[in-house]
């Protein structure tokens, strides 16, 4: 590396001799007129206000003004420096703490807690990409975007569960580096950057997010640093950076805000709010109203526009915004001493440490005050809002379950990031500092218990990360609470395509899914508020164990293709197996003991009804809980139904295994034919006495144009994100 005096225009760039190691004046003559772009010189230059040196040490003194110094600087050196730089010992510090921290589930198959298995490449995309998923008996409401992203996550890997597992085991230093990377527009040193980012990595909503498998706090996680400062970069009119210009920050974080909105969609809100109040209170003199407007509205609508038409349900069904995406699990609240010091609640959470950062943000404040501080305090007031609207307004789960609260930890992460943007500020050196504050505490050793406490706060913070943060229900392998079935029997559901229904404890969510258990994304996929009432009678039935009511729920789930019935104890499965008679059998228990139930006569796509049964199921009865009373299976895999049918008597009925809803059509030898209603709530269509082919299908036209749409204006984001390398001109 070189270092060369500055040379006025005319002058040309100076070059050692060949084989020269050491610094040495060279003069290189250089045509008239050249233009040559100024260098630094290794010591400062002479200036009205600052003498030449004089005497030996100055080797330029009598020489020509293209005289040039050059400083050569050995790998060594360029090593040395880049290995004790602070992004660099930030990095290698939580990666040494992010390995400690998840010793117990280093593997690329991670699950639990709030974190169902995550499905193949294949799988997720054509989950993500299908208008009809098999869940809860069949539902056509749209899948939400987190299988989108992780399967965008999982082209470079393979797998989108690898990717998943590499995200929450490099959780630490990643959230580090988009701390520090947010804050480098700020006039703080980078050793305070560092520090500050260090502190935002290892909050406690962040690990207790972490060991819980809550995927949803961990994106917030990584992203809200970079969000926040793309958020404040558009609200001043576009970026400090020259490198990058105002449309690529804001396309840049209309990206990161979609992802965001994608699995959390409280702090998608939230972050709009900010945006919007800060547009209209925070002034930006000499920037074009034009331009801020249009940052403003690209990044409010954009989002939206990647995210559609999942924002319809969010509207919807309020209870997404409580709950985010992912599993639904117990949740609970802790006091509010507890959520003051940045505590969620549940595993990982370590009770009052957090209050370090609370006790430095008010400290910066009382020190050394600033109008620049407001900011962080408005977005800190704002996590706590929303942290006391998650306590005090428990809502019923998407996929069912008792009303519940939602987890604090992103809007405690929220917060904290107020709190800290709020500390750092106080490290700038241009900060004011209140006289009588600074004239106390700099007497005696009040000045030195001051500079080593954010040491302390760290180690406090890592002290705890590591003491609770090796627990938790997030495993490698098979999570604890989520139902196994044996190998036998996973096979034979893959195989005959049909479906599972998973019985909890009172007040949980029934999970009714086809050819597997539960999967990431399975529980945000809304279901027909019918499905979920019916649902939650067969299953009280089931735990009674009573014989009638037992048996018409047998009968009534084997009629939309359940083969496994999987109870909670094994006293219920005793008893239900008891009370369903000839309609189910005893099967292998699950990993963790549940007790299965094979259903004799499962409907695996549709069943082909007489006219005795027809006219029952057209009037909204049950299904019959008499053995030989039954129709003819029909193989089918819905939504895609096409049955060959032979004579027949008239007044026959064909019923898929698949719930009633919208957009069905159905055709009987290439002509429309209404749909029915069978057993009160499945599709049924009518079948004339001669032999017909029918056919019942779901249009995924408007699906298929909505994809395009979004993969279109995706490509159009993500390019304009980029920035370019032109250089502006002066």
């Amino acid at each position: 590396m070189s270092r060369t005096a500055g040379a006025p225009a005319g002058d040309g760039d100076a070059r050692p001799a060949a084989g020269s190691h050491s610094s040495s004046p060279v003069a290189t003559p250089v045509a008239p007129g050249t233009r040559v772009r100024p260098r630094p010189a290794p010591s400062p230059r002479c200036s009205d206000r600052q003498e030449p040196r004089s005497g030996p040490q100055n080797v330029t003194d009598g020489s020509d003004s293209g005289v040039v110094m050059l400083d050569d600087v050995g790998v060594g050196t360029r090593v040395r420096e880049f290995l004790l730089s602070p992004p660099t010992l930030l990095t290698a510090a939580m990666a040494v703490l992010a390995v400690l921290l998840n010793r117990h589930r280093l593997a690329l198959d991670l699950a639990g807690g709030r974190l169902l298995p995550v499905e193949s490449l294949g799988q997720t995309w054509s989950s993500y990409l299908s208008s009809w998923h098999p869940v809860g008996g069949g539902s056509a409401a749209p899948a939400p975007a987190a299988p989108a992203v992780l399967g965008m996550l999982g082209l470079p890997v393979g797998s989108p569960a690898a990717a998943v597992s590499l995200l929450l085991l490099a959780a630490l230093p990643l959230a580090a580096l988009a701390a520090y990377r947010a804050g480098r527009d700020l006039p703080v040193s980078r050793e305070r950057r560092a520090l500050a980012a260090a502190g935002y990595a290892l909050l406690p909503p962040a690990i207790a997010g972490l060991v819980q498998g809550r995927l949803d706090v961990v994106v917030a996680y990584l992203l809200l640093p970079l969000v926040l400062a793309g958020v404040a970069a558009v609200l001043g009119g576009g970026t400090v950076r020259r490198s990058a210009g105002w449309l690529s920050t804001a396309a840049a974080t209309a990206l990161g805000i979609a992802v965001l909105g994608a699995f959390a969609p409280l702090l998608h809100l939230m972050v709009l709010t900010v945006l919007l109040i800060g547009f209209v209170v925070v002034p930006a003199p000499g920037v074009r109203t034009t331009r801020r407007a249009m940052g403003l509205f690209a990044v409010v609508l954009l989002p939206l526009g990647l995210l559609v038409p999942w924002p319809a349900v969010v509207i919807q069904r309020p209870t997404v915004l409580l709950h985010g995406v992912g599993a639904v699990v117990p949740e609970r609240v802790p006091g509010w001493l507890r959520l003051l010091s940045l505590d969620p609640g549940g595993a990982g959470a370590a009770p009052w440490v957090g209050v370090v950062v609370l006790a430095a943000a008010v400290i910066a404040l009382v020190v050394r005050p600033s109008w620049a501080m407001l900011p962080g305090l408005g977005v800190a007031l704002l996590g706590a809002g929303a942290v006391m609207l998650l306590a005090r307004l428990p809502m019923r789960p998407l996929a069912g379950g008792d009303p519940r609260p939602g987890f604090t930890g992103g809007a405690l992460l929220f917060a904290g990031c107020g709190l800290l943007w709020i500390v750092l500020l106080a490290g700038r050196a241009s900060a004011p500092t209140r006289r009588w504050v600074l004239d106390r505490w700099s007497r005696g050793s009040w000045g030195k218990a001051l500079s080593v406490t954010p040491w302390v706060g760290l180690a406090a913070l890592s002290a705890a990360a590591l003491a609770l943060g090796s627990g938790g229900p997030l495993t490698a392998g098979p999570p604890a609470g989520l139902p196994v079935l044996a190998p036998s029997l996973a096979a034979e559901l893959a195989r005959a395509d049909t479906s599972v229904l998973v019985v909890g404890a009172p007040g949980e969510p029934v999970r009714l899914t086809r050819s597997r258990t539960a999967r990431f994304g399975d529980d945000d996929i809304a279901p027909l508020r019918a499905t979920g009432s019916r649902l939650e009678r067969v299953a009280a039935a089931l735990r009674a164990g009573q014989p009638g009511e037992t048996s018409a729920a047998i009968a009534d789930v084997a009629a939309t293709g359940v083969q496994f019935v999987v109870l909670p104890t094994a006293a219920q499965g005793a008893r239900a197996l008891a009370a369903a008679g000839p309609l189910a059998q005893p099967a292998p228990r699950t990993a963790d003991g549940r007790p299965v139930l094979r259903v004799v006569r499962p409907v695996p796509g549709a069943e082909l009804l007489g006219p005795a049964l027809a006219e029952q199921a057209r009037s909204g009865a049950a299904p019959p809980i008499e053995p030989g009373v039954s129709g003819v299976l029909a193989p089918a895999q819905p939504p895609r139904v096409a049955v060959r049918v032979a004579p027949g008597a008239e007044g026959r009925l064909l019923v898929v295994a698949a719930n009633d809803e919208p957009g069905w059509q159905a055709s009987v030898d290439g002509r429309p034919v209404p749909v029915v209603r069978g057993w009160g709530h499945q599709v049924a269509i009518p079948v004339p006495g001669t032999p017909a082919e029918v056919r019942v299908v779901r249009s995924d036209i408007p699906r298929t144009a909505l994809l395009l749409v979004q993969g279109a204006l995706l490509l159009l984001v993500a390019g304009t994100a980029v920035p370019s390398r032109r250089r502006p001109r002066h």
